[in-house]
């Protein structure tokens, strides 16, 4: 396992704000290391005919949970700092929260179920398999492209067009190595 840090973009001036094209989010990729430094890498790639709402409901529901659940244990320790009841302010917030995280689920689940999602872990312990190597090499030639690809539409080197295609070829290749 390598940790040596490659640059990955080269900078280029900044273009005229006419240029500058909207990239949508393409999805996301999120590594995490355990204790014994197991990394686990996750890339998930939302569909590209998905709509911008779609693709924004997917990323709330991603993201409501840790951020409800870190906001629900503050808000618990402030109600009971102001004396309420410890069990009522917890079946408070779960009343309002609840339901907010359902309604989500239920909304981003079209585009979650179109969604396709690469994972790789790689032992800190041990030397790796040749196929966690190319698992893992294979999910970051994904992320790298949908990123350059990103970065060079933003930067007007590219066209939304461009990102487009790249961002279609990716999502086939992901389906392609997820049916195997």
């Amino acid at each position: 396992m390598s940790l040596i840090h490659r640059p990955r973009f080269t900078t280029a001036p900044a273009p005229a704000p006419a240029a500058v094209a909207r990239v949508p989010r393409w999805g996301h990729l999120s590594r995490s290391v355990s204790h014994y430094g197991t990394v686990a890498c996750v890339l998930a790639i939302y569909p590209p005919d998905s709509s911008d709402a779609e693709r924004r409901l997917a990323e709330a529901n991603r993201l409501y949970a840790p951020l409800s659940f870190g906001g629900s244990v503050v808000a618990w320790v402030a109600l009971c700092a102001v004396g309420a009841p410890p069990l009522l302010a917890a079946i408070a917030l779960a009343v309002v929260l609840l339901p907010v995280g359902i309604l989500l689920s239920r909304r981003s689940r079209g585009i979650r179920s179109r969604t396709i999602t690469l994972s790789s872990s790689r032992s800190g312990l041990g030397d790796d398999t040749a196929d966690e190597r190319a698992r893992q090499c294979r999910l970051d030639t994904l992320a790298e492209a949908l990123e350059d690809a990103a970065v060079a539409c933003r930067q007007g080197v590219s066209d939304r067009a461009g990102f487009d295609r790249v961002w279609r070829a990716a999502y086939a290749h992901a389906l392609a190595v997820a049916a195997r």
